[in-house]
C-alpha cells in the first residue's frame, strides 16, 4: 500500500477536478491505514499540514498576512509544532469580522469559490462561509468511511432520508452533496433531501420502507426522536427495518440514546445511532465509532474512568478525529482548529469547550477496549462563550441538557429547551427554563416541580460557580420552570434548529 500516494490525494495547494479525485479514492486502502497506522502516525502527519497550511495562508490570504503583521509573527521563523503553537489563535471578533470576507479567502478571490454556505448565527449574527471542490471532496471521504464501515451500505439497499435544514445553511446542504457523491461510488444508496419536514419524512418512509433494506435517518437529535415516536403512533414497524441513524449539532447522553434505541428496537445496539461533530466554518471535525460509544458510556457509568481521564468534567459528546484532516489544539479546555477550509483557518477558536484524550491514555484506562481506528479522542462540551450569567455563575446549555437527558423525561418532553435570566420587580434576577413538551403531554405542577429539583442536583454536581452561589447567596436561586406544548409558537417553532438562550 503506498502510504504517500494516499496522504498527497489530500492536497488543498493543488487546483484540480476533486469529483474525478474522489472517484478514484481507495476508502478500503484508506481504512486499512486506520487500522494499522498507530496515533502517533496522524498526529505527525496532521502537523505537518498544519504547518503547511499555515505557511500557505500566510503567503497567499491577505487578511491573515495582515493579522500576522499586526501580532509581528514572521511566518518565515514558524519551524516547528512548537514554533507554531506560539501563534495567537483567530476567532470571529478578531478575524473573520475585522476581514472582508475576499481578503480571508485564497489569493484574496472569492471568485475562486464554487459554494457558499451561512452559519446559522446560534450565538451571533449569521455569517457567510465560502467553499471549493476540495471541501467536498473532503467531507465525502470521511462520509463514505461512516457508511461504508459503520452503516455497511456496501451489503444493503440503502434508502437516506436527510432530515437537516436546506438552504444556504450547512447542515443540509453539506450531507446531500457528501451523500450524492458517494451514492455514485458503486454503492446501493438513494438519498432523499427531504428537510426538516417532520410529515414528508414518515410519508417517504412508509411508501419506501418495503423496497429498501436499510434506512438511514439523519438530522438534528431532539428532531428525530420526534419523527421516531410519531412513526410509532402512525403505525410505522420500526422494529420490522434495518434502521441506522446519524446525527449533528447536539450533545445527548447515553441514557438518551438508549431511549431513542429502545423506540425503534429494544435490541438495537448503541452503534447503531452515530453522530458528528461539525460546523460551518470546517464542516465533519470529529465523529462518534463504536470504540468512542464505549468509551462514553464507560465514563458515564463509571466514576473511576471519569476521574482519570476527564477528572470533574462532563463532555456532551466524545468522538474520534483524524489530526490530519483537523488538526486540533485543547489550550485551557477550548479548541482550536487548523484546516483548509473554503477559507483556511489557523488555530481558530470556535469557542467550543473540550480535550482531547490520547489512545495510550484510554488503553491505561480500558485496556480491554479495542480500539480499531487509532485516532485521537475527542471529548467536546457547550461554548465556552455561549451561556447565562446568572448571579456571576455561567449556566452552560449543555448543563440543563445533561439534566434532562433522565430516562423518566424522555416520554414526556422532547429535549428542546430556552432558557433566559429575568428580574423581578425588585430588581432580583431569576433564571427561567422553558421545556417543550411531547405531543398531547399536557403540563403538571408536579412535574416542573421534578424538572426543577433535577436540574438542581446536577448543577450543584457539574457546575462549581452554581454550587457556589448556592451556598453562599441568600437570594432564591432554584431555576423557574415553564412547561410549554409541543411546537408552542414562542419558542418552539417547527423546523427550526433549537437556540437554547433567548435575551427576550
Amino acid at each position: 500500500m503506498n502510504v504517500e500516494r494516499i496522504l498527497s490525494s489530500f492536497d488543498f495547494s493543488k487546483r484540480q477536478n476533486w469529483i474525478a479525485k474522489f472517484f478514484d479514492f481507495n476508502i478500503t486502502k484508506f481504512e486499512k491505514l486506520l487500522r494499522e497506522k498507530d496515533e502517533s502516525f496522524w498526529q505527525h502527519q496532521g502537523e505537518k499540514r498544519a504547518l503547511q497550511l499555515f505557511h500557505a495562508t500566510a503567503q497567499r490570504v491577505p487578511a491573515y498576512k495582515d493579522f500576522l503583521k499586526k501580532h509581528r509573527i514572521r511566518h518565515e521563523k514558524i519551524k516547528t509544532i512548537k514554533d507554531f503553537q506560539q501563534v495567537p489563535f483567530t476567532d470571529k471578533e478578531n478575524y473573520i469580522r475585522k476581514y472582508p470576507l475576499e481578503k480571508r479567502c485564497w489569493d484574496g478571490n472569492l471568485l475562486l469559490s464554487n459554494l457558499l454556505a451561512m452559519s446559522s448565527g446560534t450565538s451571533g449574527e449569521p455569517t457567510l462561509w465560502p467553499r471549493s471542490g476540495f471541501q467536498e471532496f473532503e467531507a465525502a471521504i470521511i462520509h463514505e468511511l461512516l457508511y461504508r464501515y459503520l452503516f455497511d451500505i456496501q451489503k444493503y439497499h440503502t434508502l437516506l432520508i436527510i432530515g437537516f435544514p436546506m438552504g444556504i445553511y450547512v447542515s443540509g446542504v453539506a450531507t446531500l452533496l457528501s451523500s450524492l457523491l458517494v451514492s455514485q461510488k458503486g454503492y446501493n444508496l438513494t438519498v432523499a433531501s427531504v428537510g426538516t419536514n417532520k410529515g414528508d419524512i414518515l410519508k417517504i418512509t412508509k411508501l419506501l420502507q418495503k423496497d429498501y433494506q436499510q434506512i438511514i435517518l439523519a438530522g438534528h437529535p431532539f428532531f428525530m426522536k420526534d419523527v421516531i415516536e410519531t412513526g410509532r403512533e402512525e403505525g410505522i414497524q420500526w422494529v420490522e427495518k434495518r434502521i441506522k441513524l446519524m446525527f449533528c449539532s447536539e450533545g445527548f447522553s447515553e441514557e438518551w440514546r438508549r431511549y431513542v434505541l429502545d423506540q425503534i428496537k429494544p435490541s438495537l445496539g448503541a452503534e447503531n445511532i452515530v453522530s458528528t461533530y461539525g460546523s460551518s466554518e470546517l464542516l465533519l471535525m470529529a465523529y462518534e465509532t463504536p470504540w468512542s460509544i464505549l468509551l462514553k458510556n464507560a465514563i458515564e457509568q463509571d466514576k473511576n474512568v471519569k476521574s482519570e481521564l476527564l477528572r470533574r468534567w462532563s463532555p456532551s459528546n466524545l468522538f474520534q478525529y483524524n489530526p490530519f484532516f483537523r488538526y486540533i489544539e485543547s489550550v485551557k479546555d477550548e479548541l482550536l482548529f487548523t484546516s483548509a477550509s473554503g477559507i483556511p483557518l489557523i488555530r481558530y477558536n470556535l469557542h467550543d469547550m473540550g480535550r482531547i484524550i490520547s489512545t495510550a491514555q484510554v488503553k491505561s484506562v480500558l485496556p480491554k477496549l479495542s480500539i480499531q481506528w487509532q485516532l485521537p479522542f475527542l471529548a467536546l462540551g457547550g461554548r465556552s462563550d455561549y451561556a447565562v450569567v446568572f448571579y456571576a455563575a455561567n449556566i452552560y446549555p449543555e448543563h440543563i441538557r445533561q439534566a434532562l437527558d433522565h430516562k423518566p423525561f424522555l416520554n414526556k418532553i422532547t429535549g428542546k429547551f430556552v432558557m433566559r435570566k429575568d428580574y423581578t420587580k425588585k430588581m432580583e434576577e431569576f433564571l427561567e427554563i422553558n421545556v417543550e413538551l411531547r405531543k398531547n403531554i399536557r403540563p403538571g405542577v408536579s412535574f416542573q416541580k421534578i424538572i426543577q429539583k433535577r436540574i438542581i442536583d446536577h448543577l450543584q454536581k457539574v457546575n462549581m460557580e452554581y454550587l457556589f452561589i448556592w451556598n453562599n447567596l441568600k437570594q432564591d436561586i432554584r431555576p423557574r420552570i415553564k412547561l410549554w406544548p409541543y411546537q408552542h409558537h414562542g419558542y418552539f417553532k417547527p423546523g427550526l434548529k433549537p437556540k437554547y438562550i433567548s435575551s427576550e
